[in-house]
């Protein structure tokens, strides 16, 4: 695989306290892998105004002109939780938010059904849900509420999902979660026992690479900072891999971008800017 396909999602999902629906093929499912995770943008399907989720096929398998998956999860009427697609989803288009542009390769994106239209016809479920998922994402990302945005902010005058969802506030109600996220993300505020308690080392994905002439490389990503390993350090990583740890396979370009972006980020305290070399699928 080229890029990150996120192991966690279907974890981070069941986190809200919401049904989660594990659709086929997630893991694996994506156009390549991402090059980070950073953030969340928030979308509606624009779809028809009955059924629980009728856009799946869509969000799976894409459209004319852009093919699927067009988001990592989707969010029935009942608030169950899709969870889509582990890679890349073309989901956010020519896109720019918090110092990262071309979302996609970064953001995960939700596609949440709704017409669009009016206020949005959103039912009390999916309004209490779609920030419990946000949240439980950004907790797992490491990252705070200000990391996730509406479409209609990383698109401006191009896009205006999701309708009727006054984002400030949203985020506001996303931040007061993940100040105690183990009790306030789930839905009633169930126990610290019912949910996952998340730890330093869960954060941490072993990458390896074929780097060729028969050398393999292997190295720790934490975060977005990747460190290269080597002797005993190696061996030591690969037994934790054996007992379950969780590893990706990557391409030399992608080895070659985390390093980069590691050492940016090390060496310079301001945002890095990614420019891809082709250019962000439309949606």
């Amino acid at each position: 695989m080229s890029g990150i396909f996120v192991p966690w999602l279907a974890d981070a999902a069941r986190l809200t306290g919401y049904p989660v629906s594990e659709v086929s093929g997630w893991r694996s499912r994506g156009h390549g892998g991402m090059t980070a995770v950073e953030g969340v943008v928030c979308h509606h399907t624009a779809g028809p105004r009955t059924g629980e989720y009728p856009s799946l096929q869509v969000v799976r398998d894409g459209r004319t002109g852009l093919p699927g998956p067009l988001a990592n999860f989707g969010i029935g009427r009942s608030g169950t939780v899709y969870v889509v697609a582990a890679g890349l989803a073309y989901h956010a288009g020519v896109s720019s938010y918090a110092g990262f542009t071309d979302l996609n390769y970064r953001f995960l994106g939700i596609e949440a059904e709704s017409t669009g239209l009016g206020s949005g016809d959103w039912t009390p479920e999916q309004l209490d849900c779609y920030p419990r998922l946000v949240a439980a994402l950004l907790y797992y990302m490491r990252r705070n509420a200000s990391r996730a945005c509406a479409h209609r902010e990383c698109a401006p005058g191009r896009k205006i999902d999701p309708t009727g969802i006054d984002m400030p506030a949203f985020r506001a109600r996303v931040a007061a979660m993940l100040a105690d996220p183990l009790h306030r993300i789930p839905r009633g505020g169930g126990p610290a026992g019912t949910a996952p308690t998340l730890r330093p080392e869960d954060d941490v994905m072993y990458i390896k690479c074929d780097l060729g002439k028969g050398v393999t490389g292997t190295a720790l990503l934490t975060g977005p900072i990747f460190v290269g390993l080597t002797g005993g350090e190696v061996a030591s990583a690969d037994d934790q891999i054996s007992k379950g740890a969780p590893v990706q396979w990557v391409g030399l370009a992608t080895w070659n971008e985390l390093d980069r972006r590691s050492h940016a980020l090390c060496d310079n305290p301001r945002p890095v800017t990614v420019v891809e070399p082709k250019p962000a699928a439309q949606s």
